[in-house]
């Protein structure tokens, strides 16, 4: 039997296993997900609807915000949710399917809050620098972890190169072509050239455009990639039997993306895996697929493996995941400028792990 969110946010042994982990339910909840890995999402989901309740709101809210006020660093959340709560987890025993339901759906609205950890912006120590103008005969530039470039190029496009990201441009740019070599992310802004394309070249694929603003992920080390379109057109090009193709073409607030285990190429050029899917938007103006310019770290339903990745270039750390499990767990929230110890803690509130740190390396497990 697969429990849906709306069976386990009522379902008293979930409810203490969320809350107590410690407890006998524990061994029940861990088998059921050994057999049922495809459960994994809907659980993560609920344990968001019951987890952070009590522990987040009580436990760890002074902690995070202590000596900050709710305008900057602060964690906000009004003194009626949590003696309502409150009031929910002392009954818990007690009450009626009815009104465990609409405690869940309190606390759906307080995970909100709670799990966000969104603090205002804050002038950052990884800021955008000076624009810096490159030339086609220069070498590969770079940015190191935790490191935002911005680039003017000879056709006077602008890109913002994200941490631990390479850019090369091709030997006779803006006369006789506009290639461009990367691997890692850049948001580009593109002059218009209808007599020379620009063209991103990424491991598996090329993204072709004449003027637009996108961006493009493409570390060498992430499984996934994606190509995201803010305004123009573009297209992804594929190489099959020798002879570039147009494999999909975007439209605007559209991004495509590469998932496969094995190759991408070969996902693409034969399984045809390469989709097409909307922008996910953190509001009405900041997209998350973007955020990453404005110094956001927006996490939405990402896995610890992926998460992993992104925590290591912007803090130049080396992060080992010793539980399978824990790779595995998803997470969503938000941070500006934080440090990688409270980028942690906060992560551990919503589905708990142990870590610790040996030097410039980082040990994550269950």
């Amino acid at each position: 039997m697969l429990y849906s969110v709306e069976d386990l946010v009522i379902n008293d042994s979930f409810i203490a296993y969320c809350m107590q982990p410690d407890t006998g339910d524990r061994s029940f909840w861990d088998e059921y997900l050994e057999q049922h890995p495809e459960a994994l999402p809907t659980v993560e989901e609920a344990r968001l609807l019951v987890l952070g309740l009590k522990l987040m709101l009580q436990k760890k809210q002074n902690e995070l915000s202590a000596g900050e006020d709710k305008t900057g660093h602060g964690l906000y959340v009004p003194d009626a949710i949590i003696q309502q709560l409150n009031a929910a987890d002392h009954s818990r025993g007690e009450v009626s399917r009815k009104r465990k339901w609409t405690w869940a759906i309190g606390a759906a609205a307080c995970v909100i809050v709670v799990l966000g950890v969104f603090y205002q912006s804050r002038q950052s120590v990884t800021s955008q620098k000076a624009v810096e103008t490159i030339a086609s005969t220069a070498g590969p530039v770079q940015s190191k972890a935790g490191e935002l470039k911005t680039l003017e190029l000879p056709d006077h496009s602008t890109i913002t190169l994200n941490m631990g990201s390479s850019l090369k441009l091709s030997e006779g740019f803006a006369h006789t072509n506009r290639d461009v070599y990367l691997d890692g992310e850049a948001f580009f802004e593109v002059t218009h050239n209808k007599n020379l394309p620009f063209v991103v070249h990424v491991k598996d694929y090329k993204v072709r455009v004449l003027g637009t603003r996108f961006n493009v992920k493409a570390y060498k080390n992430d499984r996934l990639s994606e190509t995201s379109l803010l305004e123009g057109s573009v297209q992804i090009i594929v190489n099959k039997n020798g002879k570039d193709e147009v494999y999909k073409t975007l439209e605007v607030n559209q991004k495509f993306t590469t998932k496969a285990d094995t190759s991408t190429l070969t996902a693409i050029t034969k399984n045809m895996e390469g989709a097409v899917v909307p922008l996910s938007y953190y509001d009405e103006k900041q997209a998350v697929e973007t955020a990453w310019t404005k110094d956001l770290l927006i996490f939405e339903g990402r896995s610890m493996e992926e998460i992993k990745n992104i925590l290591e270039r912007k803090f130049g750390v080396t992060i080992t995941i010793a539980d399978k499990k824990v790779q595995q767990y998803l997470y969503s929230a938000n941070f500006t400028n934080e440090s990688i110890d409270e980028i942690l803690k906060a992560l551990q509130l919503s589905y708990p792990f142990s870590y610790k740190k040996e030097g410039n390396t980082i040990i994550i497990n269950k």
